[in-house]
């Protein structure tokens, strides 16, 4: 029998590879969610990158012998911000598009530790978005984060653009005239879903 063509398995695992991930239920669910790996400091855990230089967040409890217990799971982020302006962040890559001109809600854990090595005062958690691994677009900033115990906050957003990464970062207090060292706890992040504009 005459063949008609040549089955070549690396160029279909290529083209599979390229293929987007569809998410079974219409959600983007984020890689390690809930920040799990091994405690220790200046890492990101499993899943998650920072491309700032500087960045060093730690994966508590355990580091500095800060004993931050975690909302969900067995460890949770830590990251903070510095008197010469600089703070940290963390990252990834989306498994799926943001797209231009849709809705979105996404909620996740917060928490300030009160005492953290010299960095104790309390910081806001800012999002942002971006086409590549540069921060374009905030989607999302909330309030001042003073307060121990963990609150669920709740945010919606609208990309300006198709945006494929998503940044966390520690900032400095709404309206503060200066730069201060200061940190943040993260766990538990919900999948990104659509929603109607309000």
């Amino acid at each position: 029998m005459k063949r008609t063509g040549v089955f070549v398995p690396g160029l279909w695992l290529a083209f599979f590879s390229w293929m987007p991930v569809q998410q079974p239920d219409g959600k983007i669910h984020l890689s390690n969610p809930s920040f799990e790996d091994t405690p220790r400091a200046s890492a990101c855990p499993s899943g998650w990158v920072s491309f700032t230089p500087g960045s060093t967040p730690d994966i508590m409890p355990g580091a500095w012998e800060i004993q931050a217990l975690p909302q969900d799971g067995q460890t949770c982020i830590a990251l903070v911000t510095r008197e010469d302006g600089t703070r940290e962040d963390i990252a990834q890559q989306l498994p799926e598009t943001l797209k231009a001109g849709t809705c979105y809600t996404f909620s996740i854990y917060l928490a300030h530790a009160p005492q953290y090595v010299g960095y104790n005062h309390p910081v806001r958690l800012r999002i942002w978005g971006g086409s590549g691994r540069k921060k374009e677009q905030m989607l999302a900033s909330s309030p001042l984060i003073d307060h121990a115990g963990w609150k669920l906050y709740k945010f919606q957003f609208v990309p300006n653009h198709d945006m494929k990464y998503l940044t966390m970062e520690a900032f400095f207090a709404p309206g503060s005239m200066f730069q201060y060292r200061g940190n943040i706890l993260l766990d538990n992040c919900s999948p990104i879903e659509r929603c109607d504009r309000a």
